[in-house]
């Protein structure tokens, strides 16, 4: 069994996207998502050095606001809108701190890339990592963690600062030393797992099992 946390996240995309008559097989992007939840007026434009982050969330009079940076490519507008986009859905439904944080990104995940819309693609293009993350205007980090997320793989997504897991459970190291251990490890014998260097950043290594 996956994580828990990755059905919540689906479960609640699904509800978003219900509530805002959006086809759930298809990949509509966060900023039409957030269009059609808090109005077609919802988003705007600042300079960057009008925000501590690339977006930012905030009530004005009856409506939300999702501030954005000017400077953002387009996978990380759609991110950024569905993070900000999430934070607020969360809070509504009644979740806090730490919960919001620990959901976030899996709801943020599941709304640029909703399962149905994820099965359809991954029938289409299969396991090609970086031709499903411009279907779906993501980043390929947030791709091969949404693919374990939907299919189950064990994956491991390991970048400078953080090591990010998902799918099935899977004996992952516990320290930075073992992690750079492990990946030496597979990168002289893959031992049942692969490992996968993403053509969009550099610096992040990803293992998965296969």
């Amino acid at each position: 069994m996956g994580d828990p946390r990755d059905e919540v996240g689906d479960v609640l995309a699904r509800e978003l996207y219900l509530s805002a008559g959006l086809d759930l097989g298809r990949a509509h992007g966060a900023p039409r998502v957030a269009a059609a939840v808090l109005g077609e007026d919802c988003l705007h434009v600042v300079r960057p050095s009008e925000l501590p982050g690339r977006a930012l969330i905030q009530r004005d009079g009856l409506n939300w606001i999702i501030h954005f940076r000017g400077t953002l490519t387009r996978s990380q507008l759609n991110h950024a809108i569905a993070h900000e986009l999430g934070e607020w859905f969360l809070r509504c439904r009644g979740y806090a701190d730490p919960d919001v944080e620990a959901l976030s990104n899996r709801l943020a995940a599941a709304i640029c890339v909703p399962r149905p819309a994820f099965v359809n693609a991954y029938d289409e293009l299969g396991d090609d990592v970086p031709a499903l993350s411009r279907r779906f205007c993501v980043s390929e980090s947030m791709m091969v963690l949404r693919l374990a997320e939907c299919l189950g793989p064990p994956t491991a997504l390991i970048t400078e600062k953080v090591v990010l897991t998902r799918g099935d459970p899977w004996e992952w190291p516990t320290t930075r030393e073992e992690w750079m251990a492990l990946v030496e490890r597979v990168r002289a014998d893959a031992n049942g797992l692969s490992l996968l260097n993403l053509s969009d950043s550099t610096g992040r290594v990803v293992l998965r099992c296969r």
